[in-house]
């Protein structure tokens, strides 16, 4: 991939100006929530903040999330509505792309140089997301090849025109017997991870719904490893291409 034309914008947050890992991670969670079309809301933000790695030593109590929410209102980072929707700044609109891209660009990192087992890069980036500085992360882009998508297909801000979301559709919305091609899987969950590799379930895979059993949960699917299962909550992480 070519050079992306302008440096990626972080903002002011290097050096003795960068956000406390708190802070970073509220932001990174926000991100993938508004990137999967999921309301940004307090009670949503807590959720996915349990399942990020306990070594991030984050409080996942709603009162604990509303506090961090009221010091980055006072940041200037977000900003709340009167349904609780959460949106952001445009200073942590910057601030959000700057931790998602150092984080994606820390799990290619880790899986395609150091060959790390895919399963265990959310968790390294996340321990490694608050300690890469802008010199070293664009070091590491280069040195990469300038990845537009991390090893699970979600989009490397800065690295070129951002993917139309409106291409892809959850797994849970798939059209039974429509071939599709996997455009990212969830990262999160170390276990739920494990069984899309074994299954084949991964980014440029092509894979088909054999059975919708919506009233029982579960959906079936089929890759070239043969078939699976998955509770509907899951398969509406997953996000696919038909056709």
């Amino acid at each position: 991939m070519p050079r992306p034309t302008q440096r990626h914008a972080t903002g002011s947050q290097t050096g003795t100006d960068r956000l406390s890992p708190a802070a970073e991670n509220y932001l990174l969670s926000l991100y993938v929530l508004k990137e999967e079309g999921e309301r940004a809301t307090p009670g949503h933000l807590a959720e996915y903040i349990r399942g990020l790695p306990v070594t991030e030593g984050l409080g996942t109590s709603l009162p604990s999330v509303l506090g961090m929410l009221r010091r980055m209102a006072k940041e200037d980072l977000i900003t709340v509505g009167p349904g609780k929707d959460i949106h952001f700044t445009e200073k942590g609109q910057r601030a959000a792309e700057g931790v998602v891209w150092r984080h994606r660009l820390a799990e290619c990192m880790v899986v395609e140089l150091l060959g790390l087992p895919l399963e265990k890069a959310h968790t390294e980036a996340h321990r490694l997301e608050h300690a890469i500085s802008t010199d070293l992360a664009e070091r590491i882009q280069a040195r990469l090849g300038y990845p537009s998508r991390c090893p699970f297909g979600g989009y490397i801000p800065g690295s070129g025109p951002r993917p139309d979301p409106d291409d892809t559709v959850p797994l849970s919305e798939a059209g039974v017997g429509v071939e599709c091609t996997v455009s990212r899987v969830p990262e999160e969950d170390p276990d739920l991870l494990a069984f899309l590799i074994e299954r084949g379930v991964m980014p440029d895979a092509a894979i088909t719904v054999v059975e919708a059993g919506q009233y029982r949960g579960v959906l079936v699917f089929r890759t070239e490893r043969g078939e699976g299962t998955l509770g509907y909550r899951a398969a509406a992480r997953l996000r696919v291409r038909p056709g």
